[in-house]
């Protein structure tokens, strides 16, 4: 993310030294004294008397000029401060707004069920066993058939489908403000169908925004600052990767569904990113701090980074809730299924989630999800 704004101390003038200045202003009058003995007969009384006090007037004169000089330094160093003060909280005021999560979905290999989505954080339940295929591992959904991922996305997009409507105790009747979708345009057609016949009184675009990961999510808190209580945006995607032989991981797939709004539900923020520029240290430590938070959470559900350095220094587990095994590679997805569970978790247990994956147009993105309660 951008850094906070930060401004260099204003340039201090230095306060007068009324010692000096006096000890100046009598050293000058005793040098004028001992002048006028000296010329004694030659020069008029009168005129020393008007040189001395011309002298002193002049010192008063410089010595004002110069103790206003210092005051309206001050006055500006003041002025410059509080500007400085306003702008920064101006700044972290808009970074720390949030997206409200209403309603989430999400499916993969691991996660069909109720009992998968509690148990998806539990270090000690085992991990789906990959799939051998000729190109490589893949961790794929029982539900999903055939080879071609065009074809595989579009089953998955008419389960997340099925899967939104089914876990409604009420119909839904919802017509989104706006609509992202990760994935390809044939899966959010075949996922626009199922609605359509499904749950027909949820009206969907044609064609959706493209996800861009935090970008989209940056973009969708500053349309819910102003929109009203019951306003809805809808994000999801799916994917299925492709299998690679000489990949570390096993290809993955899922696919997930968002509704936010812009309150009563749990808190989305911005979120923040590493550059090269940037290390991934102070960035962990602004997302701290963008949640308001004393402290990192203690939770952190992240994806593999094999570039990271380790941030349990500073408080972030990222090593104890690793996704990998139980979805694969998800690609642009991986952000997305990573912010979802911390969201669950922080539903569930009612405190803060961290997460960190990466995201569609930066290496690494990390962030920190607040339940409900929190967000007051």
């Amino acid at each position: 993310m951008i850094p906070a704004p930060e401004f260099a101390p204003y340039p201090a003038s230095r306060a007068p030294g009324y010692r000096r200045w006096i000890a100046g202003v009598a050293g000058l009058l005793i040098l004028l004294g001992g002048a006028s003995a000296l010329l004694d007969g030659v020069v008029e009384p009168r005129l020393m008397v008007v040189g001395a006090i011309t002298t002193l007037l002049a010192w008063l004169l410089v010595l004002l000029l110069r103790v206003l000089r210092y005051r309206f330094n001050r006055h500006n160093a003041r002025c410059y401060a509080e500007a400085a003060q306003r702008i920064q909280r101006t700044w972290w005021a808009h970074h720390r707004q949030k997206a409200a999560l209403v309603d989430t979905v999400l499916l993969g290999p691991a996660c069909l069920t109720q009992e998968h989505r509690q148990n998806l954080l539990n270090p000690d339940q085992p991990a789906p066993i990959p799939q051998e295929t000729p190109e490589g591992l893949a961790l794929r959904l029982l539900q999903v058939f055939g080879d071609d991922l065009t074809e595989r996305e579009r089953q998955l997009a008419v389960l997340l489908a099925l899967q939104w409507c089914e876990q409604q105790t009420e119909p839904i009747v919802l017509q989104p403000v706006r609509c992202y979708w990760q994935g390809s345009v044939e899966s959010w057609a075949a996922f626009v169908e199922q609605m359509a016949e499904s749950c027909p009184q949820v009206e969907l675009p044609e064609r959706p925004e493209p996800w861009q990961g935090i970008r989209s999510l940056d973009a969708i808190i500053d349309q819910l600052q102003s929109a009203p209580s019951d306003a809805r945006i809808l994000c999801g995607g799916c994917q299925s990767s492709s299998p690679q032989k000489d990949s570390r991981l096993p290809a993955g797939e899922a696919a997930l569904l968002w509704l936010l709004g812009p309150e009563q539900g749990i808190g989305l923020l911005r979120g923040e990113w590493s550059t090269d520029q940037e290390s991934v240290v102070k960035v962990a430590e602004r997302a701290v701090q963008q949640s308001e938070l004393q402290a990192p959470a203690k939770v952190c559900v992240s994806f593999f980074q094999p570039d990271i350095v380790d941030l349990s220094a500073i408080g972030w587990n990222t090593k104890q809730n690793v996704q990998d095994h139980n979805f694969g590679t998800l690609a642009n997805l991986e952000a997305m299924v990573a912010q979802t569970l911390a969201a669950w978790h922080a539903e569930q247990h009612g405190e803060p989630c961290a997460w960190l994956a990466c995201d569609s147009h930066y290496t690494l993105a990390l962030g920190i999800v607040k339940p409900h309660d929190s967000n007051r």
